[in-house]
Formats: C-alpha cells, sequence, structure tokens
C-alpha cells in the first residue's frame, strides 16, 4: 500500500499521533468538536468547483440572518478570527484609509470597556493580564477599560466606566453567559446603548440551546461571534459573525478575500459552505431530544465511577456559567492523596488518552460527554477505576 493509501485508511496512526477521547467541551487543543457526516458530504461536493468569494459570503450572509434574527452575517476562521475583524470594523466603520492604518488607532475611538480580566505571575512573580480569548480585540489596537473586579461587575461600575471615558469609548466586549450573580448581558446592552456605544458579544460556547443563535441578537447586540467547530459541530477553522448591516459591510471589507487586518481570518470556499450546512443542520435537530441525550451521557458517566474510593461524583446542570451543559464533576477527598491535576495527567498519558477539565477547585476535574460514544464513556470509567486503584497501591 503507498503512502497516500495508507494515510487516508487512518491519518493519526500514519502521522504517529495518538487519538483521543475528548471529554472537555469541545476544547480547540483536543481537536474541537466531530462534524457530522451531512456537513462533510456537502464540503466534499464544494471543494469540485470554483466559486467567487465575494458572492459566497454574501449567501452565507443570508443564511446566518435566517437563524440569527441578525441583518447580516459572515463566515470567518473561528471565534478570535470573528473578534477580532468585528473590533476592527467597529473601529473603522467603512472608512478604508482608517483600515489601512489598524492596528494604529490614532484618530480613532480606541477604548473598550470589559469586565476585568485575570491576573497572573510569570516564573519570576511579575504579574501580568491575561486577556484570555479578549486578546483578539486588543490585537485590533483598542485599550482596554476593565470594570469590576474580576468575579462581579456592577451596573454603577458600568454606567461610570463609559460616562467618564466619553467620548473615547468604541465598543463594550462581553461574554454570552455570566455567573449567577454577576450583570445580566441585557443590562450590560442597555447601559451601553444608553451612552451610545455599541457591544461585541463573544459567544464562543454559548450553544445549545438553539434559541441562543438569535437570543443575543434579540437582547439588542451589534455584533455576536461564534466558534465554527464547538456546539454548532461545524469546521473548527470556521467561526460566525452576526450583527447589524452596516458593521458586517465593514466586516467584508477588510477581511478576507480582501486585504485587510482580517486578511489573516481567511477561510476556504469548503469551510464557508460547510460552516452554513453545519448551522442548517445544527438548527434542524430537535433540541429536546439533544439535551435528553447529553443528559442520558452524563448519568451514564456519573454511575460508571460513583463510588470510587476517596472521591464524590455529581452531575452540575447548569455548568458555573449557567449554560444548559451537563458535566460530571469527579472530586477527590484528602484521604485519596489524588488532585485533579494528577488524574489529568494519568488520564491523557494512559492508554487510551483521554481529555478532561480541572477548574477553580484545585481537587475537582470536571467531564463535558456530550459528544462521546457509549463505549468511550466505559473507557473513561474504566480508566478512572484504574488511576485510583493503582495510587492506592
Amino acid at each position: 500500500m503507498d503512502a497516500l493509501s495508507q494515510m487516508k485508511k487512518d491519518p493519526y496512526a500514519f502521522l504517529g499521533v495518538k487519538k483521543i477521547i475528548n471529554a472537555t467541551c469541545h476544547w480547540t487543543v483536543y481537536g474541537g468538536t466531530l462534524i457530522p457526516d451531512e456537513v462533510l458530504d456537502t464540503m466534499r461536493e464544494s471543494a469540485k468547483w470554483h466559486v467567487d468569494i465575494r458572492d459566497l459570503q454574501k449567501a452565507a450572509g443570508r443564511a446566518i440572518s435566517k437563524h440569527t434574527h441578525a441583518e447580516d452575517g459572515y463566515i470567518v476562521s473561528g471565534c478570535a478570527a470573528a473578534i477580532l475583524v468585528g473590533t476592527a470594523a467597529i473601529l473603522t466603520g467603512k472608512d478604508p484609509a482608517k483600515m489601512m492604518q489598524l492596528p494604529d488607532t490614532a484618530g480613532m475611538k480606541d477604548l473598550c470597556v470589559a469586565a476585568r480580566f485575570e491576573r497572573r505571575k510569570n516564573p519570576t512573580g511579575r504579574e501580568y493580564v491575561h486577556y484570555g480569548y479578549a486578546h483578539a480585540v486588543k490585537t485590533a489596537g483598542v485599550k482596554f477599560v476593565e470594570v469590576g473586579d474580576g468575579r462581579r461587575t456592577t451596573a454603577e461600575g458600568l454606567d461610570e466606566a463609559l460616562r467618564k471615558n466619553a467620548p473615547n469609548v468604541a465598543l463594550t466586549y462581553w461574554t454570552g453567559y455570566w455567573a449567577k450573580d454577576d450583570l445580566p448581558l441585557p443590562d450590560v446592552i442597555a447601559i451601553s446603548h444608553r451612552h451610545g456605544v455599541p457591544v461585541l458579544v463573544d459567544a464562543s460556547n454559548s450553544l445549545p440551546p438553539r434559541e441562543n443563535l438569535h437570543r443575543f441578537v434579540d437582547m439588542g447586540a451589534d455584533l455576536v461571534a461564534y466558534s465554527g467547530g464547538k456546539g454548532l459541530q461545524g469546521p473548527q477553522g470556521a467561526g460566525v459573525l452576526a450583527g447589524r448591516k452596516e458593521i458586517i459591510e465593514a466586516v467584508a471589507m477588510q477581511a478576507a478575500p480582501t486585504q485587510g487586518i482580517g486578511r489573516v481570518a481567511k477561510v476556504s470556499k469548503e469551510e464557508v459552505v460547510g460552516m452554513i450546512a453545519a448551522l442548517t443542520w445544527w438548527a434542524e435537530q430537535d433540541d429536546e431530544a439533544r439535551m435528553t441525550e447529553h443528559h442520558r451521557r452524563s448519568n451514564k458517566l456519573a454511575s460508571l465511577i460513583k463510588g470510587l474510593p476517596g472521591a464524590k461524583t455529581e452531575v452540575v446542570f447548569p455548568d458555573q456559567w449557567q449554560r444548559p451543559f451537563p458535566t460530571v464533576h469527579l472530586t477527590t477527598l484528602p484521604a485519596s492523596g489524588l488532585d485533579a491535576a494528577q488524574i489529568i495527567d494519568a488520564l491523557k498519558n494512559g492508554d487510551p488518552s483521554i481529555g478532561v477539565m480541572g477548574g477553580s477547585d484545585p481537587q475537582t476535574v470536571r467531564m463535558d460527554v456530550r459528544l462521546c460514544e457509549d463505549w468511550e464513556l466505559d473507557a473513561i470509567g474504566k480508566r478512572l477505576h484504574e488511576v485510583f486503584a493503582a495510587h492506592k497501591k
């Protein structure tokens, strides 16, 4: 068998890359989601022809509008790319001179109001701001005005930040999910709009439920960014922007196939078609049946690992950000001698290799098994029993 035939049969084995059971909520580091055959077939067919990408993006915008209630939409290379080029479009409007000036924002409104970011320390003890996914906002050239204490933001604090920094505030950046006691997104939008400031919502991992496809636009958000390769089960290298028509027009002027700051956000014709196919497929699924299946898989895993010595197991719903995702939490007790980091490492380096999540509690491992098959749930349960048994010895 020639090399290409071997690779086609099992690409990861051919490349010497270990396959992973992914129980981490579509993490990019483990390849994101799994794409349905219906979407893959559509992508494969789209690869047989040439089209004008500008026409294709306009068609994609119409499809995005249908599902999101937005005036228009655009496909880019992931949610971070959507955040970058969306921020750029808000900064420049449809002025090509300003577009070519970015990330230099001289002469433009260039402040972005956002919830306070995490502080971390490097190996020498120097504290720095960890912007996380918001680094994509910063890349366009803005400076952040942070509000809140990192755990909670108040309406008064947001209002004061917008008032004090007017007229240089270009946008408010917020996530599509928030902690139970935090300032709700509708309030963020209302307060920002009172000051004439548009709101960009990072809704990367906010699906399901299906209503979240249009919920943020219905709230009044000016621009919403979604990951294509998470809940939507589209191409990992694609993301969706949905929002006001004039902002999307400014996006199109500086995102691929044009030569603005968003050229780096290029997507192929196959990814654009695949993203729209995934969006269409996903919106047609039975939301209640989907959620029932998510809970069944989570409960199955919880039953498989219930009774591990020195640990307790629970299915948490909703998650810590109030998203309707069931997650399985395995918390070790001090007597076990195990912590989350040890379990994560043992599962990742075992056979089969399994990816799970940590969190704020160093004793708790979190598992999102919405896309795991039953045999994978069995494998996770078996490995956890092996890990605990080995440590006990």
